[in-house]
C-alpha cells in the first residue's frame, strides 16, 4: 500500500502499527478529531505527503522531522503549541 485516504471519518487515534506501513507514500488525515500522533509515524520512511488539516493537534512528534522523503506537510486548523524546531526549519512553519 502507498496510498492511505483517511479523511473525514472522526477518529481519535492512529495506532502505532501505522509505523509499518513501509510503503506509504501519501497519507491524508484532514478533518478528523486527532488530537496527537504516536511517534512511530516516524517510521514512514518513504512518506512524501501528510495531510492532518482541521484535526485538534496540539503538538507534532519529533519523529516527522525525520522523514526524509516528505516534501508536503500540511497542518492547517489545528491548535498546534508545540513544533520542534527541526520541523520548523525544515518546512518553514
Amino acid at each position: 500500500m502507498t496510498r492511505l485516504y483517511l479523511s473525514q471519518n472522526q477518529l481519535t487515534a492512529l495506532p502505532a502499527q501505522i509505523g509499518q506501513l513501509s510503503q506509504l507514500r501519501v497519507l491524508y488525515l484532514n478533518q478528523n478529531q486527532l488530537t496527537s500522533l504516536p511517534a512511530r509515524i516516524g517510521q514512514l520512511s518513504q512518506l512524501q505527503t501528510l495531510e492532518l488539516n482541521q484535526n485538534q493537534l496540539t503538538s507534532l512528534p519529533a519523529e516527522i522531522g525525520q522523514l526524509s522523503q516528505l516534501i508536503e506537510l500540511e497542518l492547517a486548523e489545528n491548535p498546534l503549541e508545540d513544533i520542534s524546531e527541526k520541523i520548523r526549519e525544515r518546512f518553514q512553519l
